[in-house]
């Protein structure tokens, strides 16, 4: 059974009978009977274009994209750059503030399961591969109708991965908003700054 995603400029995500690969800790997507289109009504534009000024090189440099975001025609491989330098600026400026514990709170718990399942995807069973352009929050859509379908299948068994799944959604679309771009833009530059990091003038 196949689950179509007519995405602009994005491969199909295809589903067989095989298990998938995790849309949450310890949980696995199996085959589903729903089939779900979804089109781009209008072109996208690109979101967050950072102007300022940044390190050449960095490992924040995946936020600092001067051509901006655009998350329905991204690949996984862009996406988890992005969610790794969220991360590591995030681990680095907690730890120029003297705690060295690691990142605790709901929202970077939140962020490891997303960070876990983009690991562990089967690309064989999804039919595309890590560097196809696909729409990462309509990917995460689809593992939701995913969960949901396995839930209806096998209640006992997959009681809570309908929960799961929605979280990895909600915590995608924040990871994925212009808000949040440009505030963890704002905070890499302050930090660069602050560890004397000489800065040039960006360009797309």
């Amino acid at each position: 059974m196949t689950i179509n995603f007519n995405i602009h400029q994005a491969v199909s995500l295809t589903t067989t009978n095989q298990p998938k690969a995790p849309i949450a800790p310890q949980q696995q997507v199996t085959d589903t009977d729903a089939k779900i289109e979804a089109e781009a009504e209008a072109e996208p534009e690109a979101i967050a274009a950072f102007t300022g000024e940044a390190q050449k090189s960095s490992p924040y440099s995946a936020l600092l994209n001067p051509e901006g975001f655009d998350f329905s025609n991204m690949s996984i491989n862009e996406f988890k750059g992005i969610v790794d330098a969220v991360r590591k600026l995030e681990s680095d400026t907690q730890r120029a503030s003297g705690n060295t514990e690691s990142l605790r709170g709901t929202f970077w718990g939140d962020v490891m399961d997303v960070k876990g399942s983009l690991e562990g995807i089967n690309f064989q069973n999804r039919g595309f591969s890590s560097s196809d352009k696909i729409d990462i929050t309509a990917f995460f859509e689809l593992g939701v109708k995913e969960a949901q379908q396995m839930r209806k299948e096998h209640p006992r068994s997959f009681s809570k991965v309908v929960g799961y799944a929605r979280s990895s959604l909600s915590t995608v679309e924040k990871l994925t908003s212009e808000s949040f771009i440009k505030e963890y833009q704002a905070k890499a530059v302050e930090f660069l700054k602050s560890q004397d990091t000489p800065l040039i003038k960006t360009q797309a």
